[in-house]
């Protein structure tokens, strides 16, 4: 049996066992070990001698352990109050604008992802109150859901991301350069996400009822409102200055976060209850469980591929073809776009980054760079069916609007989004300036 039989052969069984439902770790273990079983009896390999080595190996490192202390402090802002009130502070300072409330739902969910990096948490935390809000305002029905679910997403982009730190540790780059590249494209986003909504709102067969029913604010309230944003704003200053002026790494900071918001839930909101408390803690091992045997799963169908040299093959093949840099980009970027619309963001950064990591060096790509063009792929990826979690998620929060309308409401942001992945692909700097001033 040829090594390319073996490779077609094992990427066949992964394929027919997602198609028929398995979960991701078990397709990908289940290929990986039978290509490597394959290797091993057809042309003398010794991979199953090391795997269980490798495979331990790959779920111990201390950089990982960020990704559950950022899924707890996740679960604690989630449960805490924080977001709603971070969406009242910020659409009472945004309602005179067009469009105000969604502005201030993209506004919210962003700053919101800058503290728990989980885009569903985000848009079922932000969603429950401003969908009901925009709704009373007479607002489109349309423009309100896909406000409220495109910008959860950009939750796995902004720092910290739990997306990140799995590409970091499967890439090797440094995990606090990766947040800190996060930053400027999840603003762009955030922004160009507002501009449309404007754009949409100052159309004439758009445009809302008199602002007379809302609350003017003085000059006193409006400093009275940002001063009450406090927690959220220190929380957010906590865990990524420490990490941009390289007093504390990914995992210190991280720790630092849960810290906090443990402090707030206690003392400033004084929900954080026995049953509240537990609930944090086994909520975040069952995510971070999952997460960790997927990346089982990853790292079995990863050894198997590098042991056949498959990732070296597809970087050879495709210098062989002799075509533009740019295309190549762009021709990956349709790939992943793809891929994301029926994997999960989580598989999807451990599946491909092995695979195109050798062809994004011998390209001369920095990793960096692309990490966070695959993020934002990720991003379109949780708002565009048949897997976009973010649409499921809203539709399980609410009844006022159906599916199709959230689906309808969302496809403008998609279209957005991927004006924004564009900006970044021709624009490296927007991704790569902040990382090239640490230290």
């Amino acid at each position: 049996m040829s090594v390319t039989l073996i490779v077609i052969l094992s990427i066949l069984i992964a394929l027919l066992l997602l198609f028929l439902g398995s979960p991701v770790f078990v397709s990908l273990g289940l290929a990986g070990a039978l290509g490597i079983f394959f290797n091993d009896i057809f042309l003398g390999g010794v991979g199953l001698s090391v795997l269980q080595t490798n495979v331990f190996g790959s779920v111990s490192k201390t950089t990982l352990v960020a990704a559950p202390l950022f899924i707890l402090m996740g679960e604690i802002i989630f449960r805490s109050g924080i977001g709603a009130d971070l969406y009242t502070a910020i659409s009472r300072l945004l309602h005179r604008l067009p469009g105000g409330l969604a502005i201030a739902t993209v506004a919210a969910s962003t700053i919101f992802g800058a503290m728990c990096g989980v885009s569903i948490a985000a848009v079922a935390t932000i969603g429950v109150i401003a969908l009901p809000e925009m709704l009373k305002r007479d607002y489109d029905p349309k423009l309100a859901a896909g406000s409220v679910c495109a910008p959860g997403a950009l939750a796995m982009l902004v720092p910290p991301s739990l997306l990140f730190i799995l590409y970091g540790e499967v890439s090797g780059v440094s995990v606090a350069k990766l947040f800190t590249a996060g930053f400027f494209p999840g603003l762009l986003l955030a922004l160009l996400m507002c501009a449309y909504i404007l754009v949409h709102e100052t159309r004439p067969q758009h445009k809302k009822k008199s602002n007379e029913d809302v609350e003017h604010l003085t000059i006193n309230e409006i400093v009275r409102i940002i001063l009450g944003l406090w927690s959220p704003l220190l929380l957010i200053g906590a865990v990524l200055l420490s990490i941009y002026v390289g007093i504390a790494t990914p995992t210190e900071s991280a720790a630092i976060g849960v810290f906090g918001a443990y402090l707030i839930a206690f003392f400033k909101y004084r929900n954080m209850d026995w049953q509240t408390f537990t609930g944090t803690l086994q909520q975040a091992a069952k995510v971070t469980s999952t997460i960790l045997i997927i990346l089982v799963g990853a790292s079995i169908f990863t050894q198997f591929l590098n042991l056949l040299r498959v990732p070296d093959a597809c970087a050879g093949f495709v210098i062989s073809l002799d075509i533009s840099p740019w295309v190549t980009m762009l021709m990956i970027q349709v790939m992943l776009l793809f891929l994301g619309m029926f994997i999960d963001g989580a598989s999807m950064v451990l599946i491909t980054t092995p695979i195109l990591l050798p062809t994004m060096l011998a390209l001369h790509w920095d990793p960096i760079w692309f990490g966070v063009l695959m993020i934002t792929n990720i991003n379109i990826a949780v708002i565009t069916p048949p897997v976009g979690l973010n649409l499921y998620t809203l539709a399980s929060i609410t009844k006022e609007v159906s599916m199709e309308t959230i689906l309808k409401g969302t496809l403008p942001y998609v279209i957005v989004e991927f004006v924004g992945l564009l900006l970044l692909i021709f624009f490296p700097q927007i991704s790569l300036w902040l990382p090239s001033l640490m230290r």
